[in-house]
């Protein structure tokens, strides 16, 4: 997944062609709002009917960040000279000049922007005009629904981070206690399966538990649904339920700040029969260990990949998701060149064929 160009410089798959979360809708108010995309500094900031608009965040004339000015009436001043743009990238002010202050090349490049499920999203090219919507939030159809959203830098690859948030075997030993780490481990089934711009797996037989209090099959009759999903370019999902008692669904949107930085947003939404304030405590309880012990081991993974010089990959049939998350990214990525495609030997990052279809059992 990581490799060097001509240059040396790392090269990590980036398909482009694809909406990426910028921000929380809420952290986008009057003020501009500073961000990257895959090391382009990016600067957000609201026109005056509210709608958002991405720039690359630096002024045409002088280099400052833009994200360092002001939104003057619903366009970005710049805090050096005031020059101002719109949400085109378009120079409509040179304070002084007293002629037509729009040129080609004082104009600011842009990338497209929308709204969705409160969040801001950028198409992940500048100057080009999008297609399609970005994923859609699940909506629980249930009255007693919460919503907690964490939000997590981690320094690693979003690859590492997506097959991170779906990978089950490192629960039982990294969030051991907390998540799983039962003493008596019990087999459950693994059915692998695609989706269009994805992949599922669901798990059957999954016994209820929290951490190391589950409840065995003498007490109770009941098993978690559980499905793990990705989608394209980088959402990962999970999702739990207890038919009548319990739904969480945890998606996972993550935006690619360089090579080895990640920023990763957890949307939790969850229906019990407990009030929407009780079930969230125990939420907010739990999620930010966790998001925590994750985050320091996927730093600890990207030194040691820093260290080395690059990845070096040994799988097995418990690798579910992470080599066709892989196979997925670089697929959409040749898609976007000039000559390339979709298509393509479906090789993980160890080399060996990945089953597409597949079913397995897996101990935890």
């Amino acid at each position: 997944m990581v490799g060097m160009d001509a240059e040396g410089h790392y090269s990590v798959a980036f398909p482009r062609r694809h909406w990426y979360p910028a921000c929380q809708s809420s952290d986008l108010g009057s003020k501009p709002l500073a961000t990257e995309l895959m090391e382009t500094p990016v600067v957000l900031f609201r026109d005056h009917r509210g709608a958002p608009h991405a720039l690359v965040d630096r002024c045409p004339h002088r280099n400052a960040p833009l994200s360092l000015g002001r939104v003057d009436a619903g366009s970005l001043r710049c805090g050096y000279h005031g020059w101002c743009f719109d949400g085109a990238g378009t120079c409509t002010d040179v304070p002084g000049l007293t002629t037509d202050p729009a040129s080609p090349n004082r104009s600011v490049p842009t990338y497209a922007t929308t709204e969705a499920d409160g969040f801001v999203w950028l198409w992940g090219e500048p100057g080009v005009e999008p297609s399609g919507r970005p994923f859609a939030l699940p909506q629980l159809a249930d009255r007693k629904v919460g919503r907690t959203v964490f939000v997590c830098d981690v320094e690693s690859t979003m690859h590492a981070s997506i097959e991170n948030a779906l990978d089950v075997p490192h629960t039982a030993f990294l969030h051991g206690g907390i998540f799983r780490g039962r003493k008596e481990p019990r087999e459950i089934t693994a059915i692998r399966r695609e989706l269009p711009d994805g992949i599922e797996v669901r798990y059957v037989g999954e016994p209820l538990g929290f951490g190391p209090l589950t409840l065995s099959s003498e007490q109770t009759d009941k098993t978690f649904d559980h499905w793990d999903r990705f989608f394209l370019p980088g959402i990962a999902q999970i999702e739990y339920a207890v038919d009548g008692w319990v739904r969480v669904s945890n998606t996972i949107l993550h935006l690619p700040l360089s090579p080895f930085r990640t920023r990763a947003w957890f949307v939790l939404d969850y229906s019990s029969p407990l009030p929407a304030r009780m079930a969230g405590a125990v939420v907010r309880a739990r999620g930010p260990k966790i998001m925590r012990q994750d985050a320091d081991m996927l730093a600890a993974q990207t030194e040691t990949i820093r260290r080395f010089g690059g990845e070096r990959y040994t799988s097995t049939e418990l690798d579910l998701l992470g080599r066709g998350i892989w196979r997925l990214l670089r697929q959409a990525e040749r898609a976007e060149t000039t000559f390339g495609s979709g298509g393509g030997a479906d090789l993980a990052p160890d080399g060996q064929p990945e089953p597409i279809e597949t079913t397995v059992t897996i101990r935890i």
